[in-house]
Protein backbone atom coordinates (compact mmCIF):
# COMPACT_ATOMS: atom_id res chain seq x y z
CA UNK A 1 0.00 0.00 0.00
CA UNK A 2 0.91 3.57 -0.59
CA UNK A 3 2.40 5.51 1.86
CA UNK A 4 -0.18 9.27 2.19
CA UNK A 5 1.13 12.13 3.25
CA UNK A 6 0.15 13.92 6.02
CA UNK A 7 -1.51 16.70 3.87
CA UNK A 8 -3.27 13.58 1.99
CA UNK A 9 -4.70 11.96 5.87
CA UNK A 10 -5.73 15.82 7.08
CA UNK A 11 -7.75 16.42 4.19
CA UNK A 12 -9.59 13.02 4.73
CA UNK A 13 -12.62 13.46 7.32
CA UNK A 14 -12.85 9.47 7.97
CA UNK A 15 -8.56 9.64 8.95
CA UNK A 16 -8.12 12.32 10.50
CA UNK A 17 -9.38 11.23 13.81
CA UNK A 18 -6.85 8.79 13.54
CA UNK A 19 -3.65 11.18 13.38
CA UNK A 20 -2.01 11.96 16.67
CA UNK A 21 -2.61 16.03 18.32
CA UNK A 22 1.29 16.50 16.82
CA UNK A 23 0.26 15.63 13.51
CA UNK A 24 -2.87 17.69 13.66
CA UNK A 25 -1.19 20.75 14.38
CA UNK A 26 1.16 20.51 12.03
CA UNK A 27 -1.15 19.63 9.36
CA UNK A 28 -3.32 22.97 10.56
CA UNK A 29 -0.19 25.18 10.50
CA UNK A 30 0.51 23.75 7.15
CA UNK A 31 -2.81 24.72 5.66
CA UNK A 32 -2.66 28.18 7.74
CA UNK A 33 0.72 29.14 5.97
CA UNK A 34 -0.60 27.53 2.33
CA UNK A 35 -3.54 30.34 2.73
CA UNK A 36 -1.17 33.15 4.24
CA UNK A 37 1.13 32.65 1.26
CA UNK A 38 -1.76 32.26 -1.44
CA UNK A 39 -3.47 35.62 0.16
CA UNK A 40 -0.06 37.52 0.47
CA UNK A 41 0.90 37.00 -3.17
CA UNK A 42 -2.39 37.22 -4.57
CA UNK A 43 -2.77 40.68 -3.03
CA UNK A 44 1.05 41.84 -4.01
CA UNK A 45 -0.36 40.95 -7.90
CA UNK A 46 -3.18 43.25 -7.29
CA UNK A 47 -0.89 45.86 -6.11
CA UNK A 48 1.35 45.58 -8.80
CA UNK A 49 -1.14 45.62 -11.51
CA UNK A 50 -2.66 48.97 -9.61
CA UNK A 51 0.52 50.41 -9.66
CA UNK A 52 1.36 49.91 -13.70
CA UNK A 53 -2.15 51.16 -14.07
CA UNK A 54 -1.95 54.01 -11.87
CA UNK A 55 1.77 54.66 -14.05
CA UNK A 56 -0.02 54.37 -17.74
CA UNK A 57 -2.76 56.41 -17.12
CA UNK A 58 -0.72 58.59 -15.34
CA UNK A 59 1.67 59.20 -18.73
CA UNK A 60 -1.00 59.33 -20.48
CA UNK A 61 -2.41 61.92 -18.40
CA UNK A 62 0.75 63.67 -18.19
CA UNK A 63 0.97 63.68 -22.58
CA UNK A 64 -2.12 64.79 -23.22
CA UNK A 65 -1.39 67.80 -20.78
CA UNK A 66 1.96 68.16 -22.22
CA UNK A 67 0.20 68.40 -25.72
CA UNK A 68 -2.37 71.00 -24.47
CA UNK A 69 -0.04 73.32 -22.75
CA UNK A 70 1.45 74.81 -26.02
CA UNK A 71 -1.53 75.18 -27.34
CA UNK A 72 -3.16 77.63 -24.33
CA UNK A 73 -2.98 80.98 -24.80
CA UNK A 74 -0.94 83.22 -22.49
CA UNK A 75 -2.38 84.15 -19.71
CA UNK A 76 -3.39 87.74 -19.31
CA UNK A 77 -1.76 90.04 -16.37
CA UNK A 78 -4.15 89.72 -13.42
CA UNK A 79 -6.50 92.99 -13.19
CA UNK A 80 -5.71 94.52 -9.80
CA UNK A 81 -7.72 93.94 -6.99
CA UNK A 82 -10.34 96.46 -6.70
CA UNK A 83 -10.50 98.45 -3.11
CA UNK A 84 -13.98 97.65 -1.24
CA UNK A 85 -16.03 100.38 0.20
CA UNK A 86 -15.46 101.02 4.17
CA UNK A 87 -18.81 100.91 4.44
CA UNK A 88 -21.84 98.67 2.92
CA UNK A 89 -24.19 100.80 0.80
CA UNK A 90 -27.65 102.10 2.39
CA UNK A 91 -29.56 99.71 0.89
CA UNK A 92 -27.63 96.65 1.62
CA UNK A 93 -28.09 97.65 5.22
CA UNK A 94 -31.56 97.61 4.99
CA UNK A 95 -31.98 94.69 3.73
CA UNK A 96 -29.91 92.59 5.99
CA UNK A 97 -31.80 94.91 8.71
CA UNK A 98 -35.73 93.55 7.30
CA UNK A 99 -34.12 89.98 7.11
CA UNK A 100 -32.65 90.04 11.03
CA UNK A 101 -36.02 91.94 11.99
CA UNK A 102 -37.65 89.12 10.31
CA UNK A 103 -36.29 86.61 11.14
CA UNK A 104 -36.63 87.51 15.15
CA UNK A 105 -39.82 88.25 14.49
CA UNK A 106 -40.07 92.34 15.64
CA UNK A 107 -39.68 95.43 13.94
CA UNK A 108 -36.84 97.48 12.43
CA UNK A 109 -37.15 100.63 14.20
CA UNK A 110 -35.59 98.77 17.17
CA UNK A 111 -32.78 96.95 15.60
CA UNK A 112 -29.39 98.68 14.95
CA UNK A 113 -26.82 97.31 12.21
CA UNK A 114 -23.22 98.18 13.97
CA UNK A 115 -21.15 96.18 11.48
CA UNK A 116 -21.43 93.90 8.43
CA UNK A 117 -18.00 92.44 7.16
CA UNK A 118 -18.05 89.99 3.97
CA UNK A 119 -16.31 86.66 4.72
CA UNK A 120 -13.91 84.89 2.59
CA UNK A 121 -12.41 81.61 2.64
CA UNK A 122 -12.84 77.97 0.76
CA UNK A 123 -16.14 77.77 2.62
CA UNK A 124 -19.71 78.88 1.39
CA UNK A 125 -21.82 80.73 4.33
CA UNK A 126 -24.18 77.44 4.09
CA UNK A 127 -21.45 75.33 4.59
CA UNK A 128 -19.97 78.18 7.94
CA UNK A 129 -23.36 77.82 9.50
CA UNK A 130 -23.42 73.80 8.92
CA UNK A 131 -20.34 73.75 10.85
CA UNK A 132 -21.13 76.09 13.70
CA UNK A 133 -24.57 74.12 14.11
CA UNK A 134 -22.33 70.87 14.41
CA UNK A 135 -20.26 72.46 17.20
CA UNK A 136 -23.08 73.53 19.03
CA UNK A 137 -24.58 70.35 19.31
CA UNK A 138 -21.53 69.06 20.69
CA UNK A 139 -21.65 71.79 23.55
CA UNK A 140 -21.79 70.30 27.02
Amino acid sequence: MKEQSLMDLFSDPNTIHSLSFGERMLGSTVTMIMGLGITFTILLLIWLFIAIMGKVLGAAEHKKKAEAAPAAAPAAAPAPAKAEPAAADDSLIAVIAAAIAAYEGGSADNLVVRKITRLSGDMTPWESAANLARMETRKM
